[in-house]
Order: structure tokens, then sequence, then C-alpha cells
């Protein structure tokens, strides 16, 4: 029979975390204008922060998720030698994978994207946790139990938000639905 040390010793180890060579030296690309009120001005706000932590963030704004729009601006800022390469658009995921596989030595961080890799990694915040309480507040406020959604593309970050937002409305009333668009 098969035993847990034969399974243990047989399973392929752990990939060593990726490193820089270098102290890090981010810059950061947006999908919308810094000043959208939503999801690019969140990052905005955010740098300050981050700044006190590895100096001045570089940012260039309105890049679409579009591969002729993402590579120039990624490519200039590892030419003039940042290592840490921000995105903040689902539509980056294949043009990051590719840009990680042409620079290994350049850690790439893509926010809401679903493609990872040695140097790349795709991050979301847990906003299931906020729309759960949406939708209890929801439901206490609806007298029919009817309440509706509005999202942007049927992803799994968008999705766990739309799961999240129902389960918190069913939490105070087990009839409640949620109609999604």
């Amino acid at each position: 029979g098969v035993t847990l040390s034969s399974l243990i010793a047989t399973a392929p180890a752990q990939a060593e975390p990726f490193k820089l060579g270098a102290p890090p030296k981010v810059a950061l690309i947006l999908f919308g204008p810094r000043n959208d009120g939503g999801w690019s001005q969140a990052f905005i706000e955010a740098l300050p922060e981050l700044e006190k932590i590895v100096g001045k963030i570089p940012v260039v704004e309105k890049v679409p998720e579009d591969s002729s729009a993402i590579t120039p601006p990624a490519e200039k800022f590892i030419e003039r030698g940042y290592n840490v390469i921000i995105g903040t658009a689902f539509g980056y995921s294949d043009t990051f994978k590719k840009l990680a596989e042409a620079h290994p030595k350049v850690a790439f961080l893509d926010a809401s994207g679903i493609v990872n890799g040695p140097n790349l990694e795709s991050f979301y915040g847990r906003t299931y946790q906020s729309q759960y309480l949406c939708g209890m507040a929801a439901a206490a406020a609806s007298k029919t139990g009817k309440l509706g959604f509005v999202a942007a593309n049927p992803l799994p970050v968008v999705n766990w938000t739309i799961n999240a937002y129902e389960l918190g409305a069913q939490q105070i009333n087990p009839n409640a639905t949620v109609t999604v668009v």
C-alpha cells in the first residue's frame, strides 16, 4: 500500500519564492485615469503608504487592456531599471505573462489578474467581505426581498462578490433573491 511517508517523499518540492536581485524599484501602470473616483484612484490613494517603504513610484495612467498599449510603458520602466511592475487590470493578464517570461528578473504584480508564474503574481482584495455586509444592509432595507446587483464581467473575482452579497442578504431574509445585470 501507499503510506503517507512515501507520498511525502515523492511529492514535488515547493518552488522557491521569487527574489529580486536588487532593492525594489516599483512602477505602476493604471488602467484608468488617476481621478476616476474608483478603481484607479484607489491605487493612487494607496501610493503614499507604499512610497514610504520603497520610494517614489512613477505612474502611467489610462493604459487600455491591450498588449500594444501595455507593453511600451512596461518595457520603458524595465529599461530604466524598475524591477517591480504593478498593473491594475484583468485584461493585463496575458501581456503580463509574456512580459514576465521575457524578463525573468522583474517581478510583475497584476491586480485582478488570473495568471501566475515564477515572477508573476495576480492579486485581489477580499471584496466579498464588504459585499456580504452590503447584502445584509440591502435585505434589511428591502420590503420585497428582491435585490439587484450590477456587475462588470462574469469573472471569478466578480462572481464571488455577487455570491457574498446574496449570502449576506439571505442572512437577513432567507427568501431574498438577487437579480444580476
